[in-house]
């Protein structure tokens, strides 16, 4: 009887969860205007912000509770228009019928994965059950948590969803993953002429073929070097589609820029590109209706409206940046105050010695052949390259492409600078000197390179019709029959590419997660459970964990994570070998011995 009550208030809660998403994205639709492609990521950044701002204030639980009122106060709103037969939601689109059913397939999958890499134990899962038992961000004294300075931002909204709809990690890695799928729905936004199915399906084709960049991790982790750079892109789609509504642009940038540098660090390089081209897209024209100094009939009338629209697009520009980037400086206050004595160890630095070493290592890295970084970034500058070259000789059309592609190789290099000088100057010797992490923070870059010039290629397509689509219908817009068939042609070609990578990958988590009882946490998991504590209380007693280093896993601190992370207990050793003398010792001074 207990079971069945406890299934029920869980079901009415994710209910209550669903209602207030649809909510906010009935408001945000119908009284923001903000197109349909746009809703999802707009409503779960700003969403995340909020939570952000509530922690900040020290009240996490208060603000989740807002959040869920707002949304359903939303819900209610609707429900009210649809009595009165005043709701019309978006018309019957196939690519997003596609959409649906693609990431509804992901999202039932994410239900049942299980996260496997070691960074999802020694932070991304620990922060998200800390705030799912506290309520609250970690203070100072927050030993579990080790990385206490690390930004919150997509942890907290994964800590919203599953506040109600439950803390399994399936659920967390559903939450993280609805956010990717809302990047991605938004990228498709970027098409004006919804009925041009190819640009869809080269979209579609482009997008999976990223998955590619993403096999170090996949979507079965918390975490976010897939995420940031899809909300960049969200960015870019919605500064391209709102150019001409400056005001909406610039609140819309605030939230997805603004909750971008809240996922991580790096997440201010990933914002800032975002930043550039909305700003861009603010200064580079007047709002529509300007009045030009040679045609307006009073030459001193024209020019004070003109001065007026600059220092309005200025004052929108400064806005903008300052909106943006406050939660990342608000964060660092929060560090500074907050978490006063608090120092990450990571380690001995890198000394005078090993400058010239690490360097070498990551130029090695970094022209590495068999690195997917190298491969993606340069089969994306070679198709540009090639694409540009055809569009201007073959079908005489100077394309955006081409000044977009310098702009990405140069703000690539600027990353892999970034990326040399994290390496010699915040990381630990060791760290350093196997280039650790490397292939994830390289490929995290060139997924936003990547990305840029697939929007730009696409973008560019879109504009090179030699026939337009009017009131008389999509069959009509063939210069010849021979060039419909290329197009249908090409739509076949690129449908079946994306079908096989979109597979490809779903199979390959399948097998991750068959897989998963011969992995360390599913054994880890097996032998203590995964223990949960009310308001972030830890377990106190003393674990010893006798384990042996296949793979480095003891030597690299992996095994003493993961046990951390399901006994929720701070005071976790590890050894590989126990003699009978040094057993008794232990016996004596640890609560327990615990055997892998």
């Amino acid at each position: 009887m207990i079971q069945i009550q406890e299934t029920l208030r869980a079901a009415g809660q994710t209910l209550l969860l669903i209602l207030s998403f649809w909510g906010y994205f009935f408001l945000v639709y119908r009284f923001g205007r903000v197109r349909e492609w746009f809703v999802p990521v707009v409503c779960m950044t700003g969403i995340g912000l909020a939570l952000f701002w509530g922690g900040l204030a020290g009240d996490v639980s208060l603000a989740a509770n807002m959040v869920l009122a707002g949304g359903l106060a939303g819900f209610v709103v609707f429900f009210i228009f649809c009595i009165r037969r005043k709701v019309r939601l978006p018309g019957r689109n196939l690519c997003r019928s596609c959409f649906i059913v693609g990431a509804a397939t992901f999202g039932i999958l994410s239900l049942n994965l299980e996260m496997l890499h070691y960074d999802n134990f020694s932070h991304w899962a620990v922060i998200v059950k800390y705030l799912l038992s506290a309520d609250r961000l970690p203070d100072a004294d927050t030993v579990l948590v080790a990385f206490r300075n690390y930004p919150p931002g997509s942890s907290l909204f994964i800590y919203y969803v599953c506040r109600l709809a439950g803390h399994s990690r399936g659920m967390m890695l559903l939450a993280q993953n609805s956010m990717i799928f809302a990047c991605f729905y938004a990228v498709f936004g970027i098409v004006k002429e919804n009925r041009r199915f190819l640009l869809y399906s080269v979209l579609g084709t482009g997008c999976a073929l990223l998955s590619y960049l993403n096999l170090t991790i996949r979507i079965n982790n918390l975490l976010v070097d897939f995420l940031m750079p899809l909300l960049a892109m969200a960015s870019v789609a919605v500064s391209y589609r709102c150019r001409d509504e400056k005001g909406k642009l610039c609140l819309l940038q605030i939230l997805l820029l603004g909750f971008t540098v809240t996922v991580k660090s790096t997440g201010v390089y990933f914002a800032g590109t975002a930043a550039i081209y909305a700003l861009w897209e603010i200064l580079r024209t007047e709002i529509p209706g300007h009045v030009s100094g040679r045609d307006c009939s009073s030459g001193r009338t024209g020019y004070s409206r003109m001065g007026r629209r600059r220092a309005g697009a200025i004052l929108l520009s400064v806005i903008l940046i300052c909106g943006s980037f406050l939660p990342s400086m608000a964060w660092i206050y929060h560090v500074q105050a907050q978490l006063e004595g608090y120092e990450m160890n990571t380690g001995n630095p890198v000394g005078e010695d090993d400058f010239r070493q690490v360097t070498e290592k990551f130029f090695e890295a970094a022209f590495d052949p068999s690195g997917r970084a190298l491969q993606m970034l340069s089969f994306g500058i070679f198709l540009s390259a090639g694409a540009v070259l055809y569009a201007r000789f073959k079908i005489k059309k100077k394309w955006n492409l081409g000044r977009i592609l310098p702009a990405v190789i140069t703000l690539t290099m600027l990353y892999y600078a970034g990326m040399l000088y994290m390496y010699l100057y915040s990381m630990s010797a060791e760290e350093a000197l196997r280039m650790a992490g490397f292939e994830r923070y390289a490929c995290s870059a060139v997924i936003l390179s990547a990305g840029l010039l697939l929007m730009g290629a696409v973008t560019d397509m879109e504009s090179s019709f030699a026939v337009s689509i009017d009131d008389r219908g999509a069959y009509r817009a063939y210069s010849s029959p021979s060039a419909k068939r290329r197009y249908q042609y090409a739509v076949l070609v690129s449908v079946i590419v994306a079908g096989n990578l979109l597979y490809s990958e779903f199979n390959g988590l399948r097998s991750i997660r068959a897989e998963y009882g011969e992995s360390l946490p599913a054994r880890a998991e097996k032998i203590v459970g995964d223990r949960w504590y009310k308001n972030g209380e830890a377990d106190i007693k003393k674990y010893l964990i006798v384990a042996p280093d296949d793979n480095g896993q003891v030597a690299s601190g992996e095994v003493r994570y993961v046990f951390r992370y399901f006994l929720w207990a701070p005071d976790v050793d590890v050894t590989e070998d126990l003699s009978d003398m040094e057993r008794e010792e232990a016996e004596k001074e640890y609560a327990r011995i615990i055997y892998l």
